[in-house]
């Protein structure tokens, strides 16, 4: 029977009473009117005074009484304490992709970030009790120590100290976080080339972590650990894995999977094993959606035990060099499957008989298909319109034939396909492109193709990665590019072009960061709208015909970082305003656009899965020969005005380009000096200034620039006493650096300046010498001048 309710409201206003008589003391933790708890508070700007730099003012808001309403605070509407600080700093946009899992390095890395904070996690944070949520990733707070251990003190449920900059032995006081669902202390991938990164010996500290959900120790030495994995099973709940390049070893166990039944994501990336026993315990852990196994030392071929792993829908196996791909018809248990990549593999096979040993059910389900590198024969079987839900197709560099079948024009979804580098014939034509309406990156380069588009076709995509390196698609500018407005990569080098620009060229393209047009027979003259390309960082024009003078307008490309305008009949002076190329001015590598990452579509995890692609090898002339920058051309600032007819004297502002790496003014008529101020580019590796008409003393800087490993000199009208330098002297064949300046002297050459009239020679010489100087000099330049004719016709 229920209680009268005059039984029940003596206790109904006895709790009622209760709750008023506590709001007073919340409230009285906090000062009258302004918000959070003053004591949390101070914590908070204690924690902003530790921070030395903040590049983008993140920390800006942090002022007045009201902490909770600063930028990555967050306070509890209930009690106004702190329960989550939110300053993580992902890395920023390029070209329309967010690569917030990004974590290749530390603070003063090519590779870093440029908006992290910089300084120290102060202990002030442990004022903060009532903190369960802290994320501190990506910013250079580590200062190369230990993570804080006081940071175990705190009650938090989600840790992310990722990419931090931190060294030292794992703090065992983390396994006081006992309420932690997500845990993050990834370290850089390059801190495992140093002595003091990360570590722990001992994880013993992990099974007190009973709820964790999400475990990310990447790039923590764990070498010395030994039964690793019956350490996870006591992480009855967790879901994601992640131990990539942590110097682990795979013990042969079968029998612990059942013990981690909720485990759907393993990362072993860069894990050393050099097999794929099917004793491993993962084989059997039929929850796993997620498995990767990228450059690890695997031998041999896919085992079939794989086929227990009937949950599976993403499968990495690429950069195992000696991985030979499939044996036997994968089971049918793989029907889930939708991300494939056995690409940089050594496959072996005809693509058709691979593909046939896939299983049969998931050939409609993959969305993602990497390929690439894993020497393949054969053609691309006309049955690839099978693959329906495909939105990335990978099958560069390869040894495929035949022509491009048109079936691969019904794969409507596809937003990327790179059949680069293969051996591939015929022609390209609407039908191969008419349906691909999702598509934003193609790359046909470096193949025997033609491209064969009616000038009165539109296309349905909108790309933003165009390759057609090598491709024939001349004699004009093909004018469905004209729609292409999105573009940021574009490539139609040696493609039989040889007409003008047309004139909306430039504008349709002004939003691109890189632009090759090599190796063409493009006439004309360089326009002035260059200036409204302000995000190019790289422009390659060279061996072409195009003439006029350098416009002041390319001059101010801000973010230009490589310009080539070598082998071209461009005349006139080199811009005094050349100085205002502030790319090569100042450090702008650390996020350089001709490196690019691919993100790969994301169904089953936490992280975003990112793979590094460079666009494609630019081939400068550098230390003396044609160099193709793949892999290093991220690194590359170079400028290449060889080969054409330009005359006055070398500015001397070009000294203040001090990140240039290559810079080539070979072959042309410059006279003058050699800019005293030379000495100031620093980071020069390749310097080519012959056959030109410079004359005066080397200047003794030069030899101050100890990144240097090619100078060339040759054919020049120099003179007087050759600098003295330790660089200078480790280059090799150092004599033939200064070939046809007869007025040179010292070592390395023969010719002894302490010689009577050694140094009044250059003013003092009979005329048959200067004949025979100038003799020597003019065959070397017509000699040098017929092979840049050649180079530019060829």
């Amino acid at each position: 029977m229920a209680a009268p309710s005059f039984f029940r409201l003596p206790f109904l206003l006895t709790i009622t009473a209760a709750i008023i008589t506590t709001i007073p003391f919340a409230c009285a933790q906090r000062q009258s009117g302004k918000g959070c708890i003053e004591a949390e508070r101070e914590a908070l700007l204690s924690f902003k005074a530790s921070i030395k730099r903040d590049p983008v003012n993140r920390l800006g808001s942090w002022k007045g009484h009201d902490c909770c309403k600063w930028d990555g605070v967050h306070c509890s509407n209930v009690t106004g304490h702190v329960v989550k600080l939110n300053l993580s700093n992902t890395n920023p946009k390029l070209f329309g992709n967010e690569f917030s899992d990004l974590c290749l390095s530390g603070e003063n890395s090519r590779f870093s970030n440029p908006n992290g904070l910089l300084g120290k996690i102060d202990s002030s944070l442990i004022a903060l009790q009532h903190l369960n949520y802290l994320d501190l990733s990506g910013n250079y707070l580590g200062g190369g120590v230990p993570i804080p251990r006081f940071i175990g003190s705190l009650r938090k449920t989600h840790l992310n100290l990722a990419c931090m900059n931190f060294a030292g032995r794992v703090p065992p006081q983390l396994g006081n976080l006992t309420r932690l669902l997500y845990l993050n202390i990834k370290s850089p991938i390059s801190s495992i080339f140093y002595d003091d990164v990360v570590h722990s010996d001992d994880i013993s500290w992990l099974p007190h972590l009973g709820s964790l959900r999400f475990l990310d120790m990447s790039g923590v030495n764990l070498s010395n650990v030994g039964d690793w994995v019956r350490m996870v099973t006591f992480l009855p709940s967790l879901k994601v894995l992640r131990l990539s390049y942590c110097e682990l070893s795979l013990p042969h166990e079968s029998r612990v999977s059942s013990n981690i039944s909720s485990l759907e994501t393993l990362d072993l990336m860069l894990y050393n094993t050099d097999t794929l026993d099917p004793a491993y315990w993962f084989w059997n852990a039929d929850t796993i959606k997620e498995l990767e196994l990228a450059f690890n030392q695997i031998t041999g071929p896919i085992p079939v035990a794989i086929g227990n792993m009937t949950s599976l829908e993403k499968f990495s196996l690429g950069g195992n060099q000696k991985l030979t791909g499939i044996k036997y018809k994968l089971s049918d248990g793989l029907c889930y499957l939708i991300y494939l990549d056995i690409s940089s593999t050594a496959i072996n096979q005809d693509m058709a008989e691979f593909m046939d040993l896939l299983p049969s059910c998931s050939k409609s389900k993959l969305q993602f298909l990497d390929l690439s590198s894993s020497n393949l024969t054969g053609q691309i079987p006309k049955w690839v319109n099978h693959w329906g839900n495909l939105s990335d197709l990978f099958l560069s560099e390869n040894r495929l034939q035949g022509s491009v079948p048109r079936e691969i024009g019904t794969l409507a979804n596809l937003r990327r396909l790179y059949l680069d580098n293969n051996q591939f014939t015929g022609s390209i034509s609407e039908e191969h492109l008419a349906n691909l309406a999702n598509l934003e990156e193609l790359d046909l380069s470096y193949n025997s193709l033609h491209i064969k588009i009616s000038s009165n076709w539109f296309p349905q995509f909108s790309l933003q990665y165009v390759y057609f390196a090598r491709c024939k698609m001349g004699p004009h500018i093909p004018l469905w590019l004209k729609e292409q407005t999105s573009v940021t990569h574009l490539d139609i080098s040696d493609a039989d072009i040889v007409d003008h620009l047309p004139s909306w060229f430039w504008s349709v393209f002004s939003q691109a960061h890189y632009l090759n047009l090599s190796s063409n027979k493009i006439k004309g003259r360089l326009p002035a709208t260059l200036e409204f390309m302000s995000s190019l960082s790289m422009l390659d024009l060279s061996s072409n015909s195009l003439t006029g003078s350098i416009p002041l307008e390319l001059t101010g490309l801000q973010n230009l970082q490589i310009l080539d305008l070598a082998h071209n009949r461009i005349s006139g002076t080199v811009p005094h305003a050349i100085a205002n190329l502030k790319a090569m001015a100042q450090n702008s590598r650390r996020y350089n656009p001709l490196m690019r990452m691919y993100v790969r579509p994301i169904t089953v995890s936490v992280d975003i899965e990112y793979s590094v692609k460079y666009d494609d090898s630019l081939p400068l002339v550098t230390k003396g020969q044609e160099i193709d920058y793949t892999s290093t051309m991220k690194y590359m600032v170079g400028l290449d005005l060889s080969c054409n007819n330009l005359v006055g004297e070398i500015p001397g502002e070009l000294a203040s380009l001090v990140e240039l790496i290559n810079l080539n003014m070979s072959h042309n008529q410059l006279s003058g000096e050699i800019p005293e101020k030379i000495g100031l580019l620093r980071a020069l590796e390749s310097l080519d200034l012959s056959f030109n008409e410079l004359s005066g003393e080397i200047p003794w800087s030069l030899s101050e620039i100890t990144s240097l490993s090619h100078l060339n000199l040759t054919y020049n009208n120099l003179s007087g006493r050759i600098p003295l330098g330790n660089q200078l002297q480790t280059l090799g064949d150092p004599a033939s650096i200064y070939i046809g300046n007869n007025y040179l002297c010292g070592p390395p050459l023969s010719r002894n300046c302490s010689e009577p009239d050694a140094t009044e020679d250059y003013t003092d010489v009979t005329e048959p010498n200067k004949r025979d100087f100038h003799f020597g000099w003019l065959w070397g330049m017509l000699w040098e001048f017929g092979w840049c004719l050649l180079s530019s016709c060829s």
